[in-house]
């Protein structure tokens, strides 16, 4: 019986992660822990040129956990990196159903000269600032006639499914590269500043929101109370990035827009604890 009790322990740590699988065909050194990797989804139809890395997968191994859509990016990732690539093209998803509760995955990997040219989604991070590159959208000057600049970023959250414990909840801010944008006399770093505090200010909200989820102690079993929380913190900040456009007179205002990214600062420091997931 005490055989049999450890066997079936066993069994059940070997299925609480998704199993992840790769065909490699060139062999590349493997690339440090924290290197860039771009993720594209199947509709991202950019002709990639670089080297063909293999293939990798993620499936549900049998009762598998810490399978999320976010968490299974972060193992492709993982992968990807190991393989000595830098590029993730995915060419399958198949989302959570009756027969699994994990996101399942496979794509194809690469190895690129600028895995940055390829990026169409930038989660914040305080290392990775932005660049005039990363506006990759086409300028629309019928409907913003007198913008030099846009920002496109957000926040949204994720739920993880387990029979074993609560699930985590998955909170990011990013910033959508194909929907931001600038014009040539908006190319300056003065302008640059203004339009990275809009992205601070969408990350200032997602802490907010972890925050927010944590002190109502929701949990993936009971996510369906993060929504109206959700929806409240999000209009919260429309409204901030509002005001701060009209105080600033969009960046014309100088002393105001200084006032603005120490007032930025302060408030990524007070959310720090919230800082990640």
């Amino acid at each position: 019986m005490k055989n049999k009790f450890l066997y079936l322990l066993c069994w059940l740590v070997i299925s609480c992660a998704p199993k992840l699988t790769s065909n490699i065909q060139n062999n590349f050194a493997a690339l440090d822990a924290n290197a860039l990797v771009v993720v594209l989804d199947i509709s991202d139809n950019q002709i990639i040129d670089g080297s063909l890395v293999g293939d990798i997968e993620a499936k549900d191994g049998g009762l598998a956990v810490n399978c999320t859509y976010y968490e299974n990016i972060l193992n492709l990732k993982d992968l990807a990196r190991k393989s000595g690539a830098n590029l993730v093209k995915i060419t399958e998803h198949k989302t959570p159903d009756r027969r699994s509760t994990c996101h399942r995955f496979k794509a194809k990997i690469y190895r690129v000269e600028n895995p940055k040219f390829y990026e169409a989604k930038i989660e914040w991070s305080a290392d990775r600032k932005l660049t005039w590159d990363d506006f990759k959208g086409e300028p629309d000057r019928i409907k913003y006639p007198n913008t030099l600049a846009l920002t496109n970023s957000g926040f949204g959250y994720e739920s993880g499914t387990t029979v074993f414990k609560d699930g985590e909840i998955f909170i990011q801010s990013v910033f959508n590269t194909n929907e931001s944008w600038v014009i040539d006399d908006g190319r300056n770093d003065y302008v640059l500043r203004h339009e990275q505090i809009h992205f601070d200010i969408t990350e200032i909200y997602s802490r907010k929101l972890r925050k927010a989820l944590a002190d109502a102690k929701i949990s993936s079993n009971t996510i369906d109370k993060a929504k109206p929380i959700f929806e409240r913190i999000f209009r919260e900040m429309e409204r901030r990035q509002t005001r701060y456009d009209q105080e600033t007179q969009r960046g014309d205002k100088k002393e105001t827009q200084e006032h603005w990214e120490a007032v930025v600062q302060l408030e990524l420091a007070q959310y720090d604890f919230y800082k990640g997931n």
